[in-house]
Order: structure tokens, then sequence, then C-alpha cells
């Protein structure tokens, strides 16, 4: 394990995420999220940044301009975190940090703002971009029956 992978298992235990080491630098983190139970976050270290990748939504099925001008506009307010969009259509969070400056601290920073950005504009871009049923709530999934 070379120094950054090192210094990034030892932030993901020192802040006590549900992290899954997936190869020398690679995780994948679950974020707890109030409107969608759990975000993974797909993690890199790289020679000098860790790259962080989280699923937000898949395309949507209607108002495309919309939704995407949402996201955009959303970019201007948010700190690390910016949205992107795959070649499906698919909207992600993705960003990165200088592991040389981040530190366990601006790591949990970090994930707590995912964990916000995601709060705030999950429910808003989903009615927007698909036929949710007024009235029906926008949650977690319901935990798995024992």
């Amino acid at each position: 394990m070379d120094g950054n992978e090192a210094l990034v298992q030892l932030w993901l235990d020192r802040i006590g995420v549900d992290a899954e080491r997936l190869g020398p630098a690679d995780w994948s983190i679950r974020v707890p999220s109030v409107k969608r139970g759990i975000v993974a976050v797909a993690a890199h270290a790289g020679e000098r940044t860790l790259e962080m990748r989280a699923f937000f939504m898949r395309g949507p099925d209607r108002a495309h301009a919309d939704v995407y001008r949402r996201a955009l506009r959303k970019n201007l307010d948010m700190r690390h975190w910016r949205f992107a969009a795959d070649d499906a259509g698919d909207l992600w969070l993705v960003a990165e940090g200088e592991v040389a400056v981040l530190g366990a601290d601006g790591l949990d920073g970090m994930l707590g703002l995912l964990s916000t950005y995601v709060d705030e504009v999950f429910e808003g871009i989903l009615r927007l971009g698909f036929d949710v049923p007024e009235g029906q709530g926008v949650g977690p999934p319901p935990p798995p029956a024992t």
C-alpha cells in the first residue's frame, strides 16, 4: 500500500464511515441520506487526489433540459461536489480532493456535504424528471423484511 492509499484508509477508519476496500486504491463508501437511505460512493486514491463518484439518479424520462439545468444551477452553490451526466444521461455527483491537504476531517466534511446536497435536491429533481403521483412521498426504500 503506498502513502496515499494508506492515508485514505486511515481517514476512513478514523471517521468510522461504512467503507469496503475494493482494491489497492479503491473503496466503496456508504453515505447515509434522509431522502435516499444510502448513497454509494466509489473512491479512488490517485497519485495526488482522492477521486469520488456517487450515482445520483438515472436519466430522466421527461423534462430532460429542465432536469440538467436544475443540476447545473445547483453546481453554482456547491463546494467540492458537482453534478455530471454520463453518456446514458444518468446523473452523478463527482468530487476530487488533494490528498496532501484533505485529511480525515476534510474527507468527513466532503461526505457530509454529499449527503446534504442529495437531501436538498433529490426529491425536486426526481419529480421534475419522472412521473411521481402528486401526494406520493419520496424517501429511502423500505428496509428488507426479516
